[in-house]
C-alpha cells in the first residue's frame, strides 16, 4: 500500500469524511420538505381566497335580504298610515262589509301581478308615495265560510277582540318586495282603534250617592244617534242613593233612569290599554293640580267650547290622552281644569270647583264632585269605585255625547294586532 492509498483510508475513516456525507442527505431532503411547504402555503392562500369570496356572498346576500325585508315592512307601514281616516292620500275603503274587496298599492303591473281585476268595482288601486319598489295587497281578514273578523268588544267588558259581530275591520296587509333577487313577503293585521264601550252617561261598580238639585247626569245623546242609559252600576237594586232632587235620566224613560247588575268592566285593563298612547303622563301620589299647574293642567289639554247651558254638550276640536297614575293614592283637579280627549287616572280623582272636560273620564277608584262650580263633562264617567257627586254644592253635569267618545280613537293610528315573515 502506497503513502497515497494510505491517505485516502484515514481519509474516509476521518469524522470530516462523515460529515459531508451527514450534509449531503441533508440537502438531498431540502427540495421535497421545501416542495411540501410551497403546497401547504398554497392550499391556505387558495382556502383563505375561497373562504373570503363566500364570505363576501353571505354578505352581500345578507345585506339585500335585509332590504328586501324593510322594504317589505316599509309598504306595510304605508298601507297603515293611508287607511286611518286623516290620511293626506288615504286609500278608501269602500266596501267595508265585503269579503271580495280588495286594493293594491304599486305599479300597474305588479299589482296586477298579485291580483289585481281593474274590471272589479271591488278592487282599487294606489300608487306608492316612496319609490321603494314594494307591492302591497290590502283585504278584510275574513275566515273560511267568508265571514268578516273585527277589532271590538263584543261582551261589554271594555276589553277588545277578534270576533265576528262588532268593531273596526280587521285588514289583512301584505306587502311584497324583491331586492338584489331577494324575494320577502310580510304579513300584518292592523285595524282602527275602537271607540271605548260607554255602557251609560255614568258607570259605577261601587255604592254611589247623586245628590242636589243642580246634579244632571244624562244618558241622551245630546250630539245625535243612540242614547244610552243614564247610570249603570254592576251593583244590585238599591248601590245608587238618589237624594235632594239629583236628576237621571236616559233611555227607557224611567226616573232616575238607573241600570243594576250591569256587564262588569275591566277598567283597570281599558286604562292600560289606553294609556299606552298618551299624549301627557303625569306620575304623582296624593296632589293637587290647578289650571295653571305646570306640569299638568297648564301644559294646554284643550279648551271646550261649552253649550248654552250646562246641560248641553259642549264641542272641541282637539284630542289628548291625558294619563295619571297616582300610585294608588288620589289627584285632586280643582279651580278651573279644562282638556279634550281622554283622561286616565290610575287611583282616585277628586274634581273641585269649575271643571270642562270633551271625551270619557276614566277612573280606576273612585270619583268625588266636591265644592262650589260649574262642571260639565261633555261625554261620559267610566268608574271602576264609586261616585259622590256634589258633597258641598255646585252644578255638576255628566252629559253623554257619542261624537264626544268616536272622536277620540277615529284619529288615532290604527293599531298593529299582529305580523309576520313569510319564509
Amino acid at each position: 500500500m502506497t503513502s497515497g492509498e494510505n491517505n485516502i483510508m484515514r481519509f474516509n475513516n476521518s469524522p470530516w469524511h462523515k460529515r459531508v456525507r451527514v450534509l449531503g442527505n441533508e440537502k438531498a431532503m431540502v427540495l421535497p420538505t421545501a416542495l411540501v411547504f410551497m403546497g401547504v402555503l398554497a392550499l391556505l392562500g387558495t382556502t383563505a381566497f375561497v373562504t373570503s369570496t363566500t364570505e363576501m356572498k353571505i354578505g352581500n346576500n345578507h345585506k339585500v335580504s335585509e332590504q328586501a325585508f324593510y322594504t317589505a315592512l316599509a309598504g306595510g307601514e304605508e298601507a297603515r298610515a293611508r287607511l286611518a281616516g286623516y290620511a293626506a292620500n288615504p286609500v278608501v275603503d269602500g266596501s267595508p262589509s265585503q269579503s271580495g274587496w280588495r286594493t293594491y298599492i304599486g305599479s300597474l303591473q305588479e299589482a296586477t301581478n298579485n291580483g289585481y281585476n281593474p274590471g272589479s268595482s271591488l278592487h282599487g288601486r294606489y300608487d306608492c308615495l316612496a319609490a321603494f319598489g314594494y307591492t302591497v295587497q290590502v283585504k278584510h281578514l275574513s275566515n273560511a265560510a267568508g265571514n268578516l273578523f273585527y277589532w271590538g268588544d263584543n261582551n261589554g267588558d271594555g276589553l277588545f277582540e277578534r270576533n265576528t259581530t262588532t268593531g273596526k275591520n280587521i285588514y289583512l296587509v301584505t306587502s311584497l318586495s324583491s331586492v338584489g333577487g331577494s324575494n320577502k313577503s310580510v304579513e300584518t293585521e292592523i285595524a282602527e282603534i275602537p271607540p271605548i264601550t260607554v255602557p251609560a252617561a255614568l258607570y259605577v261598580k261601587s255604592a254611589t250617592t247623586i245628590q242636589g238639585s243642580s246634579t244632571y247626569v244624562i244618558g241622551l245623546n245630546g250630539c245625535g244617534g243612540t242614547d244610552k242609559a243614564g247610570l249603570v252600576t254592576t251593583g244590585g237594586s238599591g248601590s245608587v242613593t238618589v237624594v235632594g232632587g239629583g236628576n237621571i235620566t236616559g233611555s227607557g224613560g224611567s226616573t232616575p233612569n238607573i241600570s243594576y247588575n250591569g256587564t262588569d268592566m275591566d277598567v283597570g285593563a281599558v286604562v292600560g290599554f289606553f294609556k299606552r298612547f298618551e299624549d301627557f303622563f303625569y306620575a304623582l301620589a296624593s296632589s293637587t293640580h290647578s289650571a295653571a299647574t305646570v306640569p299638568g293642567p297648564g301644559d294646554g289639554w284643550g279648551t271646550p267650547t261649552p253649550g248654552a247651558t250646562l246641560q248641553d254638550p259642549s264641542l272641541c276640536a282637539c284630542s289628548n290622552i291625558v294619563y295619571y297614575n297616582t300610585f294608588g293614592t288620589y289627584v285632586k283637579l280643582s279651580g278651573g281644569v279644562s282638556g279634550c280627549g281622554i283622561l286616565l287616572v290610575e287611583g282616585d280623582l277628586e274634581i273641585s270647583g269649575d271643571f270642562f272636560w270633551y271625551g270619557p273620564v276614566i277612573v280606576t277608584g273612585s270619583v268625588i264632585f266636591s265644592g262650589g262650580g260649574n262642571r260639565n263633562i261633555t261625554g261620559a264617567m267610566i268608574v271602576g269605585g264609586s261616585v259622590v257627586c256634589d258633597i258641598s254644592g255646585g252644578n255638576s253635569n255628566i252629559v253623554y255625547c257619542g261624537d264626544a267618545i268616536k272622536n277620540q280613537t277615529e284619529n288615532r293610528p290604527l293599531q298593529l294586532l299582529s305580523w309576520r315573515e313569510d319564509v
